[in-house]
């Protein structure tokens, strides 16, 4: 597994990074009519760089991490920029989301390092309140020349066509797919590009 702690204080210092947070939390701007009354979750949150594009249009908002390092960054962050509205919570393997809690739950580029895919889905679909939105970001399926160290890579991307028919097969409806961003890595001495899906949905 790839140690996310001991990398954490450095996370935010790659602007590829920058760029694709801006590019998910605008794309879900676009998709999902935000309130500033709707309790939120960001699974995978790392150091929050969805979050704070978002906060500021969303209510409550629990940022969950497998990484103690990565909230610690959060959570600083939250106080440097005067952000109250936050609050974290740890979580392992088997995401223990509330069920029937969140107005909208989102995570960016975390699905392809969980190794229970369905499991996690299923997790998350059931933490959504009546009328509660999905917002799934992460990269398309590739051949595996994203990621320069493989390590707790579950899987080479994800499918979009899958994931939109295994929510609904999961219960939600209005389930789309966009491309919100392309990164653009140098491989064998050529730009590659790796496009970067948001699927959403809503439970009835």
């Amino acid at each position: 597994m790839k140690d996310f702690n001991a990398i954490a204080a450095t996370w935010d210092e790659k602007p590829q990074r920058i760029h694709l947070a801006a590019a998910v939390s605008r794309a879900i701007r676009q998709q999902i009519p935000l309130r500033t009354d709707m309790r939120a979750l960001d699974f995978g949150s790392g150091t929050g760089l969805v979050t704070f594009h978002l906060v500021g249009e969303l209510g409550q908002v629990t940022a969950m991490d497998s990484a103690e390092k990565m909230l610690d960054v959060f959570m600083d962050k939250a106080r440097q920029c005067g952000v109250t509205n936050v609050n974290t919570a740890i979580t392992g393997a088997d995401p223990a989301v509330a069920e029937a809690s969140y107005d909208l739950i989102y995570s960016s580029m975390v699905l392809h390092h969980v190794p229970d895919l369905d499991l996690t889905l299923r997790r998350l679909v059931a933490g959504l309140a009546s009328g509660g939105y999905l917002a799934l970001a992460d990269l398309d399926a590739e051949d595996g020349d994203f990621h320069d160290n493989p390590a707790g890579v579950a899987r080479h991307g994800v499918e979009r066509d899958w994931l939109c028919r295994r929510l609904e097969q999961l219960g939600l409806h209005k389930v789309a797919a966009v491309t919100a961003h392309v990164i653009t890595k140098q491989r064998q001495g050529r730009d590659k590009d790796f496009p970067v899906f948001l699927v959403c949905g809503q439970r009835r």
